[in-house]
């Protein structure tokens, strides 16, 4: 997991490798404007994102998640959540691996970590960080955010 600013997005395009990352970096803080749901492709169904404006809840009505393919950049625009982690190693499938959506769920447990995230945030998710998006923080009703997936084989790490 790598938890930073959009100001230091630019320091991770070295991660990358065979495509640029910069259009997306550069796209991220104007996709304000673009309709949720909506997806955007950088390289197809290597480097997209969908952007999404979501009710939170509480964290009982969330469910923990990892993805086997994909690494999620979690870019927060407005509202905002709390993202828990925990190592995947620490959870217990409660239903099998979804190869098309590249998805697996887990049962309930604690979590090792809460991420505060606001406007501006962002947050790296590899197939090792489980995690449980739109916990409510107390003070938003909302998130909207951009999900861009990276498949795995375009990072260096």
């Amino acid at each position: 997991m790598i938890l930073d600013t959009r100001d230091n997005l630019r320091r991770y395009a070295p991660l990358f490798r065979g495509v640029d990352p910069v259009p997306l970096f550069d796209w991220l803080p104007g996709a304000t404007s673009i309709e949720s749901g909506a997806r955007v492709e950088f390289a197809g169904d290597k480097l997209f994102a969908r952007v999404m404006r979501q009710d939170t809840a509480p964290r009982e009505g969330c469910r923990w998640e990892t993805h086997r393919e994909y690494v999620d950049l979690q870019y927060i625009l407005g509202g905002g959540e709390i993202i828990e982690w925990a190592p995947v190693a620490d959870l217990v499938p409660d239903a099998p691996y979804d190869g098309a959506t590249d998805l697996q769920f887990y049962a309930e447990a604690p979590a090792e970590l809460l991420l505060p995230m606001r406007e501006g945030l962002l947050v790296f998710l590899f197939p090792g960080d489980a995690h449980k998006p739109c916990v409510a923080d107390g003070q938003n009703e909302f998130v909207h955010k951009v999900v861009g997936k990276i498949h795995r084989s375009l990072l260096a790490i």
